[in-house]
């Protein structure tokens, strides 16, 4: 199933809101992410994602397009629901639950000051979980390998630094409105594959 280049392009910018969120905790917490930490969680996020809309191509080959459309429409619809749960802080009080912010927190044991590439790359791999599930059931665009690499791997970076950057601009601030804008633009999409 293939799709408009817009559409892939705005997919994977909000598929990469999940790595902003967690460079503007570790901005926030004036934790220091080495170039080598932020290239890995690129790599990683980007691959991750290329090769599930790959895998997507293929399985949904096989689908007849109806319901090509209902399974793209679900999985993005979930995603968006999971994204504005994401975005209460209220319920992070209360459940220490699996979310952008307790990821980033968990991973960076070693050292609070320093993000290793280990734990880059355990990072990378917990939000890389949308990422396979939107890719899944979006398909990939009819773009060479490296092409589709090269875009999924330069908006991770890009995303993650400008996190950075701005969490320690504005490290009184909360990162959960990223994950509102998130979820409702995941949703806009989700409709947006019935038609």
């Amino acid at each position: 199933m293939t799709f408009s280049i817009y559409f892939f392009i705005l997919l994977v910018i909000v598929l990469s809101l999940d790595a902003f969120a967690a460079g503007f905790s570790y901005g926030m917490g004036k934790v220091f992410v080495p170039f080598f930490s932020l290239l890995i969680i690129a790599l990683v996020s980007g691959c991750m994602l290329t090769a599930s809309m790959i895998a997507g191509n293929i399985i949904l080959s096989f689908i007849p397009a109806g319901l090509t459309k209902g399974i793209s429409f679900s999985v993005l619809f979930l995603l968006s629901l999971y994204k504005f749960y994401d975005a209460l802080p209220q319920l992070h009080l209360k459940a220490h639950g699996l979310t952008t912010d307790t990821i980033s927190e968990k991973v960076n044991k070693a050292n609070k000051a320093v993000l290793s590439g280990k734990e880059a790359a355990l990072l990378a791999l917990a939000l890389s979980i949308d990422n396979i599930s939107a890719g899944l059931c979006t398909g990939a665009f009819p773009l060479p390998i490296f092409v589709l690499l090269l875009i999924t791997i330069t908006i991770h970076f890009v995303s993650i630094k400008l996190g950075i950057l701005t969490g320690s601009i504005l490290a009184d601030k909360s990162s959960h409105c990223f994950a509102w804008l998130g979820g409702l633009i995941l949703m806009i999409l989700a409709f947006c594959r019935l038609f």
